[in-house]
């Protein structure tokens, strides 16, 4: 049986023991509810959630129940078979989606708010930024995650890349 143990369970708890992607099968039903089995035990209303989800990079996906607590853990999701792959990636992009900022019109600042006019992949958006040091995080290569005060994402994929203008302003915010 090849089972990883994470610290802290044992027989008791089995949903938390790290799953091999062979044995796990992943769909949505007619309601768009996604279902989880592992070894024919059947997990219901399942959402996964990335383990390292700013690099994307990782061996492991978690998946939470209806209550946001870890029900399983799935291992190497790239070896999991084609379908249950599709409908893994496609609940996983919903759940990552972050709109792509092209260019930015203004910033301006109110009370320690501050908001945002900007052109993204999807076209004109307005939002606010309450706690810039929690929710503007710049990460390698001059990319940007920021995340407004209604918890909607935005990426600027390179600063470099945006239009000099564009470059100033998001440098007073960071």
């Amino acid at each position: 049986m090849e089972q990883a143990h994470t610290a802290g369970t044992g027989p008791d708890h089995p949903g938390d023991w790290a799953v091999a992607a062979a044995r796990m099968r992943i769909w949505r039903d007619e309601f768009c509810v996604l279902h989880v089995a592992v070894d024919g035990c059947r997990h219901a209303d399942m959402r996964p959630r990335r383990v390292f989800p700013i690099s994307g990079r990782s061996s492991c996906v978690s998946f939470l129940n209806d209550k946001g607590e870890e029900a399983l853990l799935l291992r190497d999701p790239d070896q999991l078979d084609p379908a249950s792959a599709a409908v893994l990636a496609l609940a996983l992009s919903r759940v990552y989606c972050a709109a792509q900022i092209r260019e930015v019109y203004d910033i301006t600042e109110a009370m320690g708010v501050s908001m945002w006019g900007v052109m993204t992949d999807r076209g004109y958006a307005s939002f606010e930024v309450v706690d810039r040091e929690r929710h503007i995080r710049l990460l390698p290569k001059g990319r940007y995650l920021i995340t407004d005060a209604d918890g909607n994402r935005f990426e600027i994929p390179c600063v470099f890349e945006l239009d000099e203008r564009s470059q100033r302003l998001v440098e007073t915010e960071t």
